[in-house]
């Protein structure tokens, strides 16, 4: 857990370090990412999954919670099914070597505010999401 603050930490500090128009890297990675958001809004499970490897893990909280390609799609769809309001939006996205570093706001529905945070760190591995690693409130997918 001390790993995971001191990470977080870190980014915090490199966020506030990037200028407004600094804020969205557009390198190739962050693309893939920028258009894996973008099938979260349109609900689209398929096209959320086509740039992560067969045998890609997601860690929340360093639990692995979903393993391999086909678990995440179902994981996609299930999710869609029962928040089909889902909407996400892109805070910052930094791009470091084979990693993509993302703040997102999530809104569940309609009533959800200001959204909630999350962070997540993608690791590429032949230009496939190979792992991810999510932080997010407790409480957010109740």
């Amino acid at each position: 857990m001390n790993k995971v603050i001191y990470f977080l930490f870190t980014i915090i500090l490199i966020a506030s370090c990037v200028s407004e128009n600094q804020k969205l890297s557009d390198g190739k990675q962050s693309q893939i990412i920028k258009e894996m958001i973008q099938a979260v809004n349109d609900k689209d499970a398929e096209e959320y999954v086509k740039n992560f490897a067969d045998n890609v893990v997601v860690y929340l909280e360093s639990e692995p919670k979903v393993n391999g390609k086909k678990e995440l799609q179902i994981n996609r769809a299930n999710h869609f099914r029962k928040y089909p309001q889902v909407y996400s939006e892109i805070q910052y996205l930094l791009e470091i070597d084979n990693k993509v570093i993302m703040h997102d706001k999530v809104w569940l529905n309609d009533t959800d505010g200001e959204g909630r945070d999350i962070l997540e760190i993608f690791t590429f591995d032949n230009g496939k999401v190979s792992r991810v690693d999510v932080v997010q409130s407790k409480d957010l997918f109740r």
